[in-house]
C-alpha cells in the first residue's frame, strides 16, 4: 500500500475511499462559524475549550503569530488563540487543496463532538492527554473496536495514544457517513469559495 498524505488524497482520491473525516477546519469565514458555536454548546463546560476559533482566510498569509493575530483582528475584530495559530499550517494546507466538490466525500469532524455522539450525547469529562481521559475514550470506543487495546499497545512510534483515539473516532464517523447515518451540529453555512462550514458527527 502506498502511503499518501492528506493533500495527495484530496488531489487524487484513491478508488476504494468512500469517506474521509478531516480534523481540520474546512470553510473559513470573516467572523464566527455557527458550527463552532454549536459544537461548544454540545460539549458544555467540560470540553468546549477544545473547539478553537479558526482564522479568517486572509490570516493564513501571516508568517508568524503576531502577524496572523493582527490580520485576524483587523478583519474579524478578534485575535487568535495560540492553539489556532499552531494548526494554521494544516488549515492552510487543506484550504489550498479542498474544493466544494470534495465535500461530497471529505468533511470536517471534531473528535470531541464525535466522542460526544458515541457516548450517547455526553461530553468527555477528562482531558484526552491524561490517563483518565484516555480510559474514558477507550471505554466509549471498545464496543465498536474490540481490539482497540491491541492497536494502542502497538501504535507506531511517535503516535500518541490520544492521536490514535481521535483517529479511531473520526474513522467511525466516516463509516457513519458512508452509511448515510451521520449528522451535523447545525445548519450549513458557506464561505466565499462555496465551501460548506459544518462539523459532522
Amino acid at each position: 500500500m502506498v502511503w499518501m498524505n492528506l493533500v495527495d488524497v484530496l488531489r487524487q482520491r484513491p478508488k476504494p475511499l468512500r469517506a474521509l473525516a478531516i480534523d481540520v477546519p474546512i470553510g473559513l469565514l470573516d467572523g464566527p462559524r455557527s458550527c463552532d458555536v454549536a459544537a461548544r454548546r454540545l460539549l458544555g463546560s467540560a470540553r468546549r475549550s477544545s473547539v478553537f476559533r479558526p482564522p479568517c482566510r486572509a490570516a493564513l498569509a501571516g508568517v508568524e503569530y503576531t502577524e496572523m493575530c493582527n490580520i485576524n483582528r483587523t478583519i474579524t475584530g478578534v485575535s487568535l488563540s495560540k492553539q489556532s495559530c499552531a494548526i494554521v499550517a494544516k488549515i492552510r494546507e487543506v484550504d489550498d487543496a479542498i474544493t466544494p466538490g470534495h465535500q461530497s466525500w471529505a468533511f470536517e469532524v471534531h473528535p470531541e463532538v464525535c466522542f460526544w455522539h458515541f457516548a450517547g450525547g455526553w461530553p468527555m469529562q477528562n482531558n484526552k492527554k491524561c490517563r483518565a481521559g484516555r480510559e474514558e475514550r477507550v471505554n466509549v470506543l471498545k464496543p465498536y473496536i474490540p481490539r482497540l487495546s491491541d492497536h494502542l499497545a502497538n501504535r507506531p512510534v511517535g503516535v500518541g495514544a490520544d492521536d490514535l483515539l481521535d483517529s479511531a473516532v473520526a474513522a467511525l464517523t466516516a463509516l457513519r457517513w458512508s452509511r448515510c447515518e451521520a449528522d451535523r451540529v447545525c445548519a450549513v453555512e458557506a464561505d466565499l469559495r462555496g465551501l460548506r462550514t459544518e462539523i459532522i458527527y
